[in-house]
């Protein structure tokens, strides 16, 4: 056989078999490598953004590392390089403009014991290490929180490169490694691996919530005129004791930041050119017995939702409670103060209510929801005009926002 068909006949078999070797055993020709056959690339690894937005004032996140070894071993220091240019290993790392790390790291699984955290490179850099060193698996995932980190200042993609090394200094040592070329040499270290991220423009939803309230005054249900026929069965009003009707509520809810109150408005019970005494500012306090006395009153009290403040004329026990009591009194607000056991007051000052805006009845302290009863009394002596008496009562919300 002549050398010349020997030849041919040797490099195309030599060419193949190079190829061949390449697609099995890509480590010994990764470019810039020089590593032994015993190293590889991290698995499973991401880098967790706690917040993808640029740095424009200051803030700071957390960045959430985890990978899954190549190879079991010992390991004394990992390294997370943040680039502008690639994730390539051994490649010219470029800060990204504006990023930074800290050295403030919170383990979280893999790397037990007293593992510190540094930022060499001017911050471009996290170094975590621990001189006892620590086993890792190549099953076994990894991960840590790096705390207080600024993200680049310009929206896009950047880069990360993971290191681990398996000694604690001189070869195959983080310390190694930072010290040749800046770091972007990658014959120390042991495992590696590249990461992708981005920085993103925020979602800014914007929409309004306006001024809302919603005052209901009925007695069966909202939107019914409230109707009401005060007395006996036949709608008369007796001469021995008041009649009292507690059938008309009203609902109030508002987002008003301060409140509402709720203003009562009208004349006392008329017939003709008469009329049934109102209580005034000197209210009738409900009891037995209250034989030949001449009044018109009202009372406020919540039956769920926010308690209102009850005027002192309309005020029900415990100040809004139900309009009914033990005590026998027609004396002043001023006897208020001394009363032992639940009462209720029906009040009606005519000066008032038949003013442009009415009388105060009660006060929402804040925006909410409230539910009340107006319970209307009335009593007759002897002396007072027969007639049908009625009057158009109103009451008046306002929320302050």
């Amino acid at each position: 056989m002549g050398f010349g068909l020997l030849k041919r006949r040797i490099i195309p078999g030599y060419v193949a078999f190079v190829m061949l070797l390449v697609l099995m055993v890509p480590e010994l020709f990764y470019v810039g490598r020089v590593h032994a056959l015993v190293d590889g690339q991290v698995s499973s690894r991401s880098i967790q953004m706690g917040d993808d937005t640029t740095n424009t004032s200051g803030g700071t996140t957390s960045y959430l590392v985890t990978f899954t070894p190549h190879t079991t071993q010992t390991i004394y220091g990992i390294i997370v390089d943040f680039c502008s240019t690639d994730p390539i290993p051994g490649d010219v790392c470029t800060l990204p403009t504006g990023f930074s790390v800290t050295s403030a790291a919170t383990p979280i699984s893999g790397v037990t014991g007293s593992w510190t955290g540094a930022a060499p490179n001017s911050g471009r850099t996290f170094e975590y290490t621990y001189a006892t060193g620590t086993s890792l698996s190549s099953s076994t995932p990894v991960s840590f929180s790096i705390n207080a980190v600024t993200n680049p200042t310009s929206v896009g993609t950047f880069y990360a490169r993971i290191f681990t090394f398996n000694a604690n200094s001189g070869a195959g040592s983080a310390s190694t490694w930072l010290t040749t070329a800046n770091g972007s040499d990658n014959t120390t270290d042991y495992d590696y691996g590249g990461i992708a991220l981005s920085t993103a423009q925020t979602i800014v939803i914007t929409s309004k919530v306006q001024e809302q309230i919603t005052f209901c005054v009925y007695v069966t249900a909202c939107g019914t005129q409230a109707s009401i026929n005060l007395g006996d069965a036949h709608d008369v009003l007796s001469t021995s004791a008041p009649s009292v009707d507690n059938s008309s509520t009203y609902s109030i809810v508002t987002n008003a930041s301060h409140g509402a109150v709720v203003y009562l408005k009208g004349a006392t019970l008329t017939s003709g050119s008469n009329t049934i005494p109102a209580a005034g500012s000197t209210p009738f306090l409900y009891g037995t017995p209250s034989t030949n006395i001449d009044f018109f009153g009202v009372c406020n009290f919540n039956t769920s939702g926010e308690v209102p403040t009850v005027a002192t004329d309309y005020i029900g026990t415990s100040n809004g409670g139900a309009c009914s009591g033990t005590v026998s009194d027609t004396g002043g607000t001023a006897v208020l103060t001394s009363l032992g056991t639940p009462y209720a007051t029906f009040g009606f000052n005519s000066t008032n209510t038949t003013s442009t805006y009415g009388d105060l009845m009660a006060t929402l302290a804040s925006a909410g929801a409230s539910v009340n009863q107006v319970v209307f009394a009335a009593g007759v002596n002897l002396t007072q005009p027969s007639g049908i008496y009625s009057t158009t009562l109103q009451l008046v919300a306002t929320g302050t926002y």
